[in-house]
């Protein structure tokens, strides 16, 4: 299980939009076609249900802090499919807040290049054995912050440069889905029942 990884093409991007609890509300089609789950496997599930099993704790509160303090946060993801394959992706995390607290979450992914992916693969593989043979979040910590100090940067100043810069890695994130389009819909004003009655009623009118 999860041993066998999918390829991910570079030019296509998979939205999700959740609520603030990490409730999916909305994914679009290269989601389902990529992951495998369909709009109502996925719709009112917790975003934990693609997230690979040995994914760093550590790095995942990274994420969670940024979305509390709305902050947009590039993560590096390992992520997994319903047919137990897994895949990277680079991931572009957006938070909504109202009267200082979270109400939505939207997240674009993309293909992750390969010396990037080769790279956090051997550091997420040490972090999360850190944590899981009991050493704990506070000597994951320790150690992902010697990483990144002999590299000379923050992991998300790291992120960037990798890709050249941040406009490089902006035009990268927005090149098939524009923020005009990512932030479109508001998942906050999206009930689940009715999306899930709407998911159904759209499946029943296809002839494929």
């Amino acid at each position: 299980m999860f041993d066998v990884e999918k390829s991910l093409e570079p030019d296509i991007t998979l939205v999700c939009k959740l609520s603030k609890d990490g409730i999916i509300k909305f994914i679009n089609k290269h989601y389902s076609d990529i992951t495998g789950f369909s709009e109502t496997d996925l719709v009112g599930q917790s975003h934990e249900i693609i997230q690979h099993p040995k994914m760093p704790k550590i790095i995942l509160d990274r994420a969670w802090d940024a979305i509390r303090n709305n902050k947009q946060i590039y993560l590096i993801s390992k992520n997994v499919t319903k047919n137990g394959e897994y895949f990277w992706t680079i991931a572009d995390i957006n938070s909504k807040i109202a009267e200082g607290k979270p109400t939505a979450i939207f997240i674009r992914r993309k293909f992750l290049p390969y010396e990037l992916k080769e790279e956090f693969s051997k550091l997420y593989e040490i972090l999360y054995g850190i944590e899981s043979s009991g050493g704990g979040n506070a000597v994951a910590a320790k150690y992902l912050s010697g990483w990144l100090e002999d590299r000379g940067k923050s992991y998300q100043n790291y992120i960037i440069s990798a890709f050249g810069g941040q406009k490089n890695l902006r035009d990268y994130m927005t090149s098939e889905v524009s923020d005009k389009e990512l932030f479109s819909s508001d998942p906050t004003d999206m009930n689940i029942d009715e999306v899930l009655k709407f998911v159904k009623k759209k499946k029943k009118r296809r002839f494929w």
